[in-house]
């Protein structure tokens, strides 16, 4: 007579049996789910063929995703000789997913479909409400107006991911902070949002999320081991390493407005603070250097000009305009030495905007040409100022596949 503990035992072996097939299960249909997605259409013994699984499992799963609307029949293929095959095609309409930029002074929100294909977007200026409740009503608000313009029922969307200005911790949703705006500290952004739009949120840092948009549909897509390097009124990296977004243990992963210049001494790096060399070559630090050379040269040049202008008198030769970005392609091309030669990186796409000023980027990129190494090659974003929106949409996109096994 089997003892209690025998039974115990061969009851949890079971239920372990039962775990054991579920996560096989799961894994067989989100590889094949991922073929039908790349092969589209094809045939159950096409998937079979693709996936190294037998033909028996792929219809399995197939069925599994065909009666919850994932993958649909759209007819028969040609034969070789036997009956044609049905053939499948993945239903990107099934749902779609959103993506939010919260960016340097504006919102950008946008829908896609299953494909990645944008469907509409919208833009808003922040304001001066800017504190945490007040963006996400105003988030609430801008996506539910796209979703009912382009007819989608709420429950059609899937996912929402979020780029966040500021040092983010991706496990909890927490912005940790964003020195630029008010309140923006330890902020739990996914949560918030969860609540108040009712699907599943993932938040992550906005220039890490640029650098997944180039990976995914832009200059970088061939790249493993790329950085994205954001310039603007802040200045951060999204640093792609070995194929992956890398954040480090403490989130501050490529958090490069906070190195030292020059000699000057390594002052205390505060969240709640700009750095040193965020503060030198960011919008506001081109902005101030240009009011202190007029007021040093007495010149008769208006004092309160615009970091893009100050970039356009320097490419049409403004002397005062050339100093300004000579010292900031200085310090660029010694901040892209420096993560050449600790990341080995073979690619660096500027952002930004900032960034994508020719006058700048000519600039900073004659100064590496003279290195015999530690010279990786420099692009402009391929997505211009879409690179966060695309970001934030995969990154949905990523979180929607998942919950399909």
């Amino acid at each position: 007579m089997p003892t209690r503990n025998s039974l115990l035992t061969a009851d949890g072996g079971r239920k372990a049996k039962s775990r054991g097939t579920t996560v096989l299960r799961d894994i067989n249909s989100h590889k094949i789910l991922q073929l039908l997605r790349r092969h589209h259409p094809c045939s159950c013994s096409d998937l079979a063929r693709f996936s190294g699984l037998s033909v028996p499992t792929v219809l399995s799963s197939v069925g599994r995703m065909e009666r919850i609307g994932l993958v649909k029949r759209i007819g028969k293929g040609s034969s070789s000789g036997g009956r044609r095959p049905d053939m499948l095609a993945f239903n990107v309409s099934y749902g779609c997913v959103a993506g939010i930029e919260i960016g340097e002074g504006i919102l950008r929100v946008g829908i896609a479909d299953l494909a990645g294909e944008v469907l509409g977007e919208t833009i808003a200026e922040i304001g001066e409400k800017s504190w945490p409740s007040a963006i996400v009503e105003k988030i609430a608000s801008m996506l539910g107006k796209l979703r009912e313009s382009l007819k989608i029922p709420a429950k059609r969307l899937l996912s929402v991911g979020v780029s966040a200005p500021g040092i983010t911790d991706v496990a909890r949703g927490v912005v940790i902070s964003v020195p630029a705006m008010q309140a923006w500290e330890n902020v739990p952004l996914r949560q918030l949002l969860e609540d108040k739009l009712g699907v599943p949120v993932t938040v992550e840092n906005d220039v890490n999320l640029a650098a997944l948009g180039e990976h995914s549909y832009g200059v970088a897509q061939d790249e493993s081991n790329f950085v994205f390097l954001h310039i603007g009124r802040g200045l951060g990296a999204g640093l792609f390493i070995n194929g992956r977004l890398h954040h480090g243990p403490e989130w501050t992963a490529g958090e490069i407005g906070y190195l030292p210049l020059g000699s000057s001494a390594v002052q205390p790096v505060r969240k709640s603070q700009v750095g040193a060399l965020e503060s030198s070559i960011g919008s506001c630090g081109i902005e101030r250097r240009w009011r202190e050379l007029v007021a040093q040269s007495h010149s008769s040049e208006p004092a309160n000009l615009h970091s893009m202008e100050i970039l356009d008198r320097a490419k049409n030769g403004d002397e005062l305009a050339r100093r300004i970005v000579d010292l900031s392609a200085e310090y660029l091309a010694m901040t892209c030495t420096y993560l050449s030669l600790i990341l080995n990186c073979s690619l660096i796409v500027f952002g930004g905007e900032l960034g994508m000023h020719p006058a700048l980027f000519d600039a900073t990129l004659a100064r590496l040409e003279v290195h015999d190494f530690a010279r990786p090659r420099l692009a402009i974003t391929q997505l211009r100022m879409m690179a966060e929106l695309r970001g934030a949409l995969r990154l949905a996109l990523q979180v929607a596949e998942a919950s399909f096994a």
